[in-house]
């Protein structure tokens, strides 16, 4: 009979367990994507300095001093390839080497806001905004690049 409780007991206590773990598991899982800005495949924000922080800053810092070691991110401030917006737009549509491309993540808007962020600050002086028709143009053209 004691060996009945003890697995009972045992078998109990690994459900409850399970219960727990699962439970903390959800719990923590949709508050941290959140956090970053992201749902299941987009980033939700709109401003351009807060979906740089939350998209770029991890690979080109916060003041776009880029970042060498395991691999080298280039550097965004005082970058001179930023005074054409074509530069900034086709990196984050179409990505180039480590960098990933972020077309499917973000919207034009928001490659639009990113871009003129980074066009504006970090000691770069491009005035110039890009707007999310010049997204949209822009990934049509680099469409049919791909196409031709």
């Amino acid at each position: 009979m004691k060996t009945a409780v003890s697995v009972f007991g045992l078998v109990t206590g690994l459900a409850a367990s399970m219960a727990l773990a699962q439970e903390s598991e959800d719990q923590f899982a949709k508050p941290i994507s959140e956090d970053l800005g992201a749902s299941t495949g987009n980033f939700t924000q709109t401003d351009g300095e807060d979906l740089y922080m939350t998209a770029c800053s991890g690979c080109h810092g916060e003041r776009g001093g880029g970042a060498y070691g395991a691999a080298n991110y280039p550097a965004l401030a005082a970058n001179a390839r930023l005074g054409t917006a074509r530069y900034p737009v086709n990196l984050m549509i179409k990505g180039n080497g480590a960098m990933p491309s972020f077309a499917e993540w973000l919207d034009n808007e928001q490659v639009a806001a990113i871009a003129t962020y980074i066009r504006t600050n970090m000691g770069n002086s491009y005035p110039e905004p890009v707007t999310a028709e010049d997204v949209a143009r822009m990934r049509q053209d680099f469409a049919d690049l791909d196409e031709g």
